[in-house]
């Protein structure tokens, strides 16, 4: 029986012994988001005959993201990041009609962080954020906001000169594909990325260069990702500038650019971006080359941050049969100047003017007061934008495309030459709690496009009042 006793207890020392080195530390955070909303006209629609829209005035909804860290030691964790929403009250599919249950978590990311061992080369793999540099809005104008599988090397090489390298591929497959019958077809997208940042003294210099190949067969009428490489940008990009489909060909697109950042003369600051981007799939109304050029100058006083913003994309000429002129991107969902016509909101009801894309074939100039405060917990953000098309108005009336392109707001408005737009944000945070707290979202956006080239398009100004309760934890 001692024997026994004994043999056990050196197991269960074994078991313990065992446990103790497989056991792995579990940290979450998260957040939950809410969204109370009134908005009018959204897509600039008119209001019929009947005096509506088409278009709930009122709508609510909600978010919860969790990111669960596994964490095994300072050189190895893995990561989790789940979804749920966004929920609209009331809606059955998205669990917000009565009774809730809906199948509707999403696996946002799901990678592992590694370091390779007796050096200080810093491993990412698996479906992670892609985001490439950027540095006027936080965000890249070529991609960024994005989840992707893909392979990240990042490696510090000293404390002024770093080195990051990544593999993406954002998409492979296609509507006829027929692997599964012994075929191996030629369809798939990815995404080579080089950036080399560079940190001195009140500086960040960041130089980076990209490129995609891709395949044949990849069918770019489905995934965002493969659709932005294909025609750009949608709109115009998607009538005359884009493949899909059986007409794809194999092609290739690169970018480079540079990331600009200066506190050196604090309390002012400047940021800008540069950027110039290629496709050619060799053939005619395929080709696409163009730049991006962003800047963000900014002095920080005790109760106001006043800033300058402005941006300028080339545009399309008025001979399209070279090609477009505009700058090709990946997916820029995160490039975000303002917070109603681009996706600069908390949560939601925003990209109302440029959709999810960025400021290719405009050129804007605005004024911000960041930072505004005069009452403990509570900030303010005032912005006025004035944004013009740097598209030949030719391209248009060449192509008849006035209704398709008006008709095409979900992915924002193709401004020409003769074209403008002026918005307005009034933003305001209350800090409830340290955790907690309530965004009031204002804006205002007027589009006046002109009538020779649309066709006296007929368009209401876009409002939104949105309150918003942000949870982190």
């Amino acid at each position: 029986m001692k024997r026994f006793a004994t043999l056990m207890l050196a197991f269960a020392l074994v078991l313990g012994a065992f446990s103790a080195a497989q056991a792995a530390d579990i940290k979450a955070k998260g957040q939950w988001a809410f969204d109370f909303a009134w908005t009018d006209s959204l897509g600039f629609s008119k209001s019929g005959d009947n005096g509506s829209d088409g278009q709930d005035d009122f709508s609510a909804s909600q978010r919860f993201r969790t990111q669960i860290d596994v964490i095994a030691s300072e050189a190895l964790k893995g990561v989790v990041f789940f979804e749920i929403g966004n929920t609209v009250w009331g809606r059955a599919a998205e669990g917000g009609a009565l009774g809730a249950d809906q199948t509707i978590v999403e696996v946002r990311r799901s990678y592992i962080d590694w370091i390779v061992p007796n050096t200080d080369l810093k491993v990412r793999m698996g479906i992670q954020g892609l985001d490439l540099p950027g540095a006027t809005f936080g965000a890249s104008p070529i991609l960024s906001g994005e989840d992707g599988a893909a392979l990240t090397l990042s490696y510090a090489i000293n404390d002024m000169l770093g080195v990051t390298a990544l593999w993406a591929r954002p998409y492979e497959g296609g509507a006829n594909e027929t692997e599964a019958n012994g075929h191996n077809r030629f369809d798939e997208v990815d995404v080579f990325a080089l950036a080399v940042p560079v940190t001195l003294d009140g500086y960040k210099i960041t130089p980076y260069g990209v490129y995609a190949s891709v395949g044949s067969d990849a069918d770019l009428s489905v995934g965002a990702s493969a659709d932005y490489v294909a025609g750009g940008m949608q709109s115009l990009g998607q009538y005359v500038g884009g493949l899909t489909g059986d007409d794809t060909k194999a092609y290739d697109a690169w970018w480079g650019g540079v990331a600009f950042e200066m506190s050196a003369f604090a309390p002012f600051s400047l940021k800008a971006d540069f950027t110039y981007g290629s496709k050619d799939a060799n053939e005619d109304y395929a080709t696409r080359s163009g730049w991006l050029v962003s800047a963000l100058a900014a002095y920080k006083l005790d109760m106001v941050t006043p800033g300058l913003v402005a941006w300028y994309g080339t545009g399309e000429d008025d001979d399209m049969s070279d090609g477009s002129e505009r700058m090709p991107s990946i997916s820029p969902t995160a490039w975000a100047p303002t917070s109603f016509g681009f996706p600069g909101s908390v949560y939601r009801m925003d990209s109302n003017l440029g959709g999810t894309s960025n400021g290719v074939g405009s050129w804007a100039i605005g004024v911000q007061l960041a930072d505004i405060s005069f009452i403990e917990n509570l900030s303010h953000v005032f912005r006025v934008v004035y944004i013009t098309g740097t598209n030949d108005s030719d391209v248009v009336k060449k192509n008849g495309l006035a209704g398709d392109l008006i008709g095409d707001t979900s992915n924002g408005i193709f401004l020409t030459e003769k074209d403008h737009a002026i918005e307005v944000n009034f933003d305001s945070t209350y800090q409830i709690y340290d955790n907690l707290k309530m965004v009031v979202e204002m804006g205002w956006i007027r589009a006046d496009l002109d009538d020779n080239v649309w066709g006296d398009p007929d368009l209401s100004d876009a409002k939104k009042l949105v309150f918003n309760f942000i949870y982190d934890f």
